[in-house]
């Protein structure tokens, strides 16, 4: 039997992004192996969505294996620009 995954990739970093839409709200990802490239991928969706207001809605490492929410240590390097 297959392992059944949370998220449709192997990177050891994953983030849901919420956003405005005409009518409701929508969702993205961001993605990546190292920190650095996390946090590049979650500023890149931020500022495809920019004027959708985008707000960083869960981040987790290890997405499909302990899922361990790092959301509060991400929100916090992005405010500092890290």
């Amino acid at each position: 039997m297959d392992k059944l995954l949370n998220v449709p990739h192997d990177y050891k970093y994953h983030a849901e992004i919420i956003y405005e839409t005409e009518d409701s709200f929508g969702f993205t990802d961001a993605m990546g192996n190292t920190l650095d490239e996390f946090i590049d991928d979650i500023n890149s969706r931020f500022d495809k969505y920019k004027d959708r207001q985008p707000d960083l809605s869960e981040a987790l490492l290890d997405p499909n294996g302990e899922k361990i929410n790092i959301t509060y240590k991400i929100r916090t390097m992005l405010k500092k620009g890290e």
